[in-house]
């Protein structure tokens, strides 16, 4: 990070066990040595997380019993809210997410603490090439979000600053500052001849939108730039539909559809899943709309919402994710999300009607409803 040095807590076994994961990472081996550190992975929290081996335990099965990624128990992701679900002490953690849950439903903020951010940090620069910029190494980006030192537990100011630091380059920076949107500075930043990535929640775009309409404010951003969205389609106090969103993308600042990407993830993961469609078009193919990608060091199922056993093909169902770079917590995770598998990769179709909304875009809703002017 530029401001901020992250420790490194990791006992031995931790850190002997990242570096065979960046291994992985960096050789995308194939399923049968996925699967041996899926279970060295499984084996590894199962002996050092105690509230995750009491759950395994009430179902019969542990380590000795999973020959595959498959066969290791996933825990639901409001779990992280009940119960501290980590393989070493609090005083080791090096970061500490919270997330941004609901508590109306009755639902705790998840937690999820990292006792390094070596994990993290490849993940999301490998996912970040591959997908938002497999045609250029780096370029402004101009972020509608604090950056981490002013949202030290926020895993979404986390990865943006990490971002900045790997991909960004001069004229971008962070325009939501003591929860309020640097209309000034970002119309500066956006008075740009070169091309630039804006990235921002669902909401703050939203947010961004009614200024640029009360202001009568509009961009035309140079070729090559693009837009990365981040959390749900729908707040507290209102929703706005995907194709909404895209259309007020080109028609404010001038970014394509296929240029504009959907990021994701989540408090609880270590990596994230962005939409193909711009990659695709960088490598001449057919833009997958719509369709997200995960890195592979990860696997999805798609499961009954009631039985929790994995449906076919192209059924909805809730995802469930198998995560290597959750080496520190538990790497198997059963979210809250419909989704169904399609062309290679997975669409997300929102949030399980049971589920309590959660997400990034709703803490951007709540924290802008102030803006600067």
């Amino acid at each position: 990070m530029k401001t901020t040095t992250i420790r490194d807590n990791r006992d031995d076994a931790g850190r002997d066990l990242d570096a065979r994961i960046l291994a992985h990472m960096d050789a995308q081996a194939d399923d049968s040595a996925f699967d041996r550190l899926a279970v060295d992975v499984y084996a590894y929290q199962f002996e050092r997380n105690a509230p995750y081996r009491r759950f395994c335990e009430r179902l019969g099965t542990d380590p000795s019993r999973a020959s595959s990624w498959r066969d290791v128990p996933a825990i639901a992701a409001g779990s992280f809210g009940d119960a501290r679900l980590a393989c070493f002490p609090p005083d080791r953690a090096a970061l500490s997410y919270v997330s941004s849950g609901t508590t109306a439903s009755g639902a705790r903020a998840s937690r999820h603490d990292l006792d390094a951010a070596e994990l993290y940090d490849a993940a999301l620069a490998s996912q970040y090439r591959t997908l938002v910029m497999p045609d250029v190494l780096v370029l402004p980006h101009v972020f509608l979000a604090p950056a981490f030192p002013d949202a030290p537990t926020s895993s979404l100011s986390y990865m943006l600053s990490a971002i900045d630091l790997r991909f960004g380059a001069a004229g971008g920076g962070f325009f939501v500052r003591a929860g309020a949107l640097d209309f000034v500075g970002l119309r500066a930043a956006l008075s740009t001849e070169h091309p630039c990535v804006v990235f921002g929640t669902a909401f703050s775009f939203v947010h961004l939108a009614e200024q640029f309409q009360a202001t009568r404010t509009r961009w035309s951003l140079p070729p090559g730039s693009r837009v990365v969205e981040t959390g749900g389609f729908k707040s507290k106090s209102r929703e706005i539909t995907r194709d909404e969103l895209y259309a007020s993308f080109d028609e404010l600042l001038g970014v394509p559809p296929d240029m504009c990407v959907s990021e994701y993830g989540m408090c609880e993961l270590g990596s994230q899943w962005y939409d193909a469609n711009l990659a695709d078009i960088c490598a001449g193919r057919d833009p997958r709309r719509h369709v997200k990608i995960g890195p592979h060091w990860t696997r999805t199922l798609i499961v009954d919402p009631v039985t929790a056993l994995p449906l076919t093909s192209g059924e909805t169902g809730l995802l469930q994710i198998f995560d290597l770079s959750n080496r520190g917590s538990v790497a198997a995770v059963l979210t809250g999300d419909l989704a169904r598998e399609r062309d290679g990769g997975i669409e997300i179709l929102g949030r399980h009607p049971g589920a309590p909304p959660k997400g990034c875009s709703i803490a951007a809703d709540e924290s802008l409803r102030g803006l600067s002017s």
